[in-house]
């Protein structure tokens, strides 16, 4: 590679041909990048005439690598260990409060549970450091520090990260009080096949195995609608679209929801996954601890290994004082003097 050449080429042309070979889809890695598909298209093309060969050939089924471009992968995904290692020095080349934290969480956890603790923690850390927090629909990589500490529902399986257990979200059946009161509730298994059932499908939770429980065609029947968001799939289920599975604190959160009479239940993990290096800095271990105490059983008994079931968790936030107002505000409260 010519002097001239090295100067010219940056780490984001880079990263997008990183991007556009994981997701294998310009479109897809666009949406990943949180760029326009034109903007990857330019990054691309411009990376392209900087080298002097084609990178990808674009098919009506994705983009493919070149042999050139498949011969450059590997010096490509060097430059990125290399850039990860100068953001890990410089990330911790301060062992103080002040500086960014990038916690990435699943996006359910993140907007439900975690974002009102994390205004009273920050409230109380004062005003140097700073939170970045990316409410994901995947795992993040860690290890290439897409984040420097990550909730999720999958284990990490990288042996160089620190990783830990902090408890369980127990799922279980509900249904909005419009759809119960419209269609009434399953009893039974066979009751179910007759109603509508609304799933989620991420990477993280792979939808309910309808079809292994019923038939394929059955299943199909049964579910008018999929979503792979966490609050889109609790309103769809509150406002009466159907019945889903939702965490069995789900009715604390302000939607009108039911329990659905049925044994069915799951029980999903929760880990934290903390890159080694981030963890020697003051402001990481506080997050670390905040999340760790976020997910108490001791607080909060309905992250623990055994499943409550929603009336006895209404019945713990109702005599507690700490949980009172703590979903408040996630459903609108009539103003005085208007009509409903």
């Amino acid at each position: 590679m010519s002097e001239r050449l090295r100067d010219a080429l940056d780490w984001d042309g880079v990263k997008t041909l990183l991007a556009i070979v994981e997701h294998e889809s310009f479109r897809q890695a666009a949406a990943d990048l949180g760029r326009s598909v034109n903007t990857v298209r330019s990054t691309i093309e411009r990376l392209e005439d900087q080298l002097g060969f084609r990178l990808f050939y674009r098919e009506v089924n994705g983009a493919r690598l070149t042999p050139e471009g498949r011969r450059l992968l590997a010096s490509a995904r060097q430059v990125e260990q290399s850039v990860s290692d100068l953001c890990r020095v410089a990330k911790t080349s301060s062992d103080t409060m002040s500086g960014e934290v990038q916690l990435a969480v699943t996006e359910g956890i993140g907007t439900f549970w975690l974002v009102p603790q994390l205004v009273d923690f920050l409230a109380d850390t004062g005003r140097d450091m700073q939170v970045n927090l990316r409410c994901a629909l995947r795992s993040v990589d860690v290890l290439r520090m897409e984040a420097d500490i990550s909730v999720q529902l999958i284990e990490p399986t990288s042996p160089d990260l620190i990783k830990k257990r902090i408890g369980y979200v127990h799922l279980s059946p509900f249904a909005g009080r419009s759809y119960s009161e419209r269609h009434g509730l399953p009893n039974s298994l066979a009751e179910l096949a007759d109603h509508r059932v609304i799933e989620q499908e991420m990477d993280q939770f792979a939808g309910y195995g309808l079809d292994k429980i019923f038939t394929p065609e059955i299943a199909k029947k049964m579910v008018p609608l999929r979503t792979n968001f966490a609050s889109a799939h609790y309103w769809s289920i509150a406002k009466g679209a159907g019945l889903g599975f939702l965490p069995n604190y789900a009715m604390a959160i302000g939607g009108d929801l039911v329990p659905v009479p049925l044994d069915l239940k799951f029980r999903v993990p929760i880990w934290l996954a903390i890159h080694p290096q981030v963890i020697k800095t003051s402001r990481h271990r506080a997050i670390v601890d905040w999340l760790v105490d976020c997910f108490s059983t001791e607080r909060f008994p309905w992250f623990g290994e055994a499943f409550l079931t929603p009336t006895e968790i209404n019945g713990l936030i109702g005599a507690s004082g700490e949980m009172k107002t703590y979903f408040q505000g996630f459903t609108p409260r009539l103003i005085a003097g208007s009509s409903a």
